[in-house]
């Protein structure tokens, strides 16, 4: 049942990332809601599903990106993992801590794509995590937490759960 209930947000999280999301775009910046998929697979699935959908998910994600081929995969297994370690004993079901846990998660993930995108010049780095990464961080949480919302109000069921 939890398999089913992951692919079936997945396939609604890239339907929305392709679709709806180029219309909600704030000053150049829209939800990165892949990434933010890679953040609640890893938190509720552990450490090894973690880092093969942040693998995955980021590959695909490549294969359609302008960027270096890999980019968006190497950060992604590095949020997956990092997010599914870091999460693992954490009251999940806390509106802060979703907030604290989806926003850094984003942030870990636009600091290594664009240190890599950048070619390590400081310059463009902060310019890019200044104008990019920081309200797309931010924007990606908050529209996450509300998609939550929405969701576990509708279901009656959380779906970030603590563990038993």
């Amino acid at each position: 049942m939890r398999g089913l209930r992951d692919w079936t947000i997945l396939l609604v999280v890239l339907v929305l990332q392709s679709t709806v999301l180029y219309r909600v775009e704030i000053a150049g910046v829209r939800p990165d809601l892949l990434t933010a998929f890679v953040v609640y697979f890893a938190w509720m699935r552990g450490p090894l599903a973690g880092t093969i959908a942040g693998f995955s998910i980021g590959l695909l994600q490549d294969l359609d990106a302008p960027g270096p081929l890999g980019l968006n995969a190497l950060a992604k297994t590095l949020v997956g993992f990092l997010i599914a370690k870091a999460g693992f004993r954490v009251h999940r079901s806390n509106v802060g801590v979703r907030f604290a846990f989806f926003f850094t998660a984003l942030l870990v993930h636009d600091v290594v794509y664009f240190g890599v995108l950048t070619n390590g010049d400081m310059g463009d780095f902060v310019t890019q995590m200044a104008f990019v990464g920081l309200p797309s961080a931010l924007y990606t949480a908050v529209t996450v937490l509300l998609l939550l919302g929405i969701v576990e109000r509708v279901s009656r069921r959380p779906l970030l759960t603590d563990e038993a």
